[in-house]
Parts: structure tokens; C-alpha cells; sequence
């Protein structure tokens, strides 16, 4: 058995030693510490949020490109490639068929 393993056993077996501890249960179920808890969980979307707009607003003043626009760029380029390789072989069509009567 790795180290590991050993390890995260250990862990689950406290973990669930102390889930089902009564006195969790109560404090648990007090609807204070329940909404206390969703804004902590919550708080990490928002601090990921904030953070993103400010590094938008932070490239846009320097003139850096964010992944995002980097992505979308990527994007169109391959569309624009997609449609000149469809054209030229359009006009390589028509250049071999012979003119109408």
C-alpha cells in the first residue's frame, strides 16, 4: 500500500468519523452557518470573476491580447483559410470546365 493511499484513507476515516458527529449535525443545520457557508462558496466564483475583469482591463490599456481574444482570432482565421481553400478550388473548377454554349 503506497504512502498515499495510507494517507488518504486516514483522511476519510477522520472525515467521516467527524460527519457523523451530532454536534456537526446541529451546527450544520443552523441556517445562519448554511448561508454562511454558500457566500464562502460562492465567494470563490466572484473572486475569479473580479479577477478576470480586471486582467481584461489591464490588457486593454497595454495593448495585449487576452486568451479569450487570441481564441476567437484563432477562430476566424480558420474559417477565413476554410473559405479561400473553398474558393480556389472553385476557380480551379471552373477554369478546367469548358465554357457553355
Amino acid at each position: 500500500m503506497s504512502l498515499f493511499s495510507s494517507l488518504k484513507d486516514a483522511v476519510i476515516g477522520q472525515a467521516m468519523r467527524v460527519a457523523t458527529d451530532p454536534r456537526l449535525t446541529k451546527v450544520a443545520s443552523n441556517p445562519r452557518v448554511m448561508g454562511a457557508a454558500m457566500r464562502a462558496l460562492s465567494l470563490g466564483g466572484t473572486v475569479k470573476s473580479e479577477v478576470s475583469k480586471a486582467t481584461r482591463l489591464a490588457a486593454g490599456m497595454f495593448g495585449i491580447a487576452t486568451e479569450e481574444e487570441v481564441a476567437t482570432l484563432r477562430t476566424t482565421i480558420q474559417t477565413l483559410e476554410d473559405t479561400v481553400a473553398t474558393l480556389e478550388a472553385e476557380a480551379r473548377a471552373a477554369r478546367r470546365t469548358p465554357p457553355g454554349p
